[in-house]
């Protein structure tokens, strides 16, 4: 982030059906955004918080669509979305199928599929943040097959027109790995010792 000047380590947990959490780890302090499926909660030392915290509706709408193990597109009829597809579109050279995808809320999620392969290598998502429009791009890229399944290892993503969008590599994917769904969940608040 910033241009390359700062690097965090980031580790993403993410289970079905749509619980997931982030860690992001610079100079010793971990900021934490975690949903459980239903709630959205953080931690944030770089705001100068060390409790955990709800998250708005709002602020949960990127890590509520992150969440979804197989992306967007897995389940959207039984999640209630609607899909239709939009043609094709330019993307970095590649005649990418675009996908319209309408969340319950009315939020648009563009996804552009890669012709030859149909995976995922661009999606646009439109949403109202505190009723603000927002446009969010993330670009996927380097795929590498784990367990039989496709996944991006790197990733861009900014809001539409940021010119140093996040960049993120991941270095290992690990799946079905055993998890308490606890995990997810907001923690109890620290008992004070009287």
């Amino acid at each position: 982030v910033n241009g390359g000047q700062l690097s965090l380590d980031i580790v993403e947990t993410r289970q079905r059906p749509g619980s997931i959490r982030n860690e992001y780890t610079l100079q010793g302090l971990t900021q934490v955004e975690s949903y459980d499926g239903k709630d959205g909660w953080k931690i944030d030392p770089f705001q100068g918080r060390k409790d955990p915290e709800r998250t708005s509706p709002d602020d949960l709408k990127g890590l509520i669509e992150d969440a979804q193990v197989g992306g967007q597109l897995e389940d959207y009829k039984v999640r209630g979305l609607t899909l239709e597809y939009a043609g094709t579109e330019d993307i970095d050279g590649t005649a990418a199928h675009k996908l319209k995808l309408k969340q319950k809320n009315g939020d648009l999620q563009y996804i552009y599929l890669d012709p030859d392969y149909f995976l995922e290598i661009r999606i646009e998502s439109q949403r109202s943040v505190r009723g603000v429009k927002e446009t969010v791009i993330t670009d996927l890229g380097e795929y590498e097959q784990v367990s039989g399944v496709y996944w991006a290892t790197a990733i861009s993503s900014g809001r539409k027109g940021d010119r140093d969008p996040a960049k993120v590599l991941y270095d290992e994917v690990e799946v079905n790995i055993p998890l308490d769904a606890a995990y997810f969940s907001l923690p109890a608040p620290a008992q004070s010792e009287d």
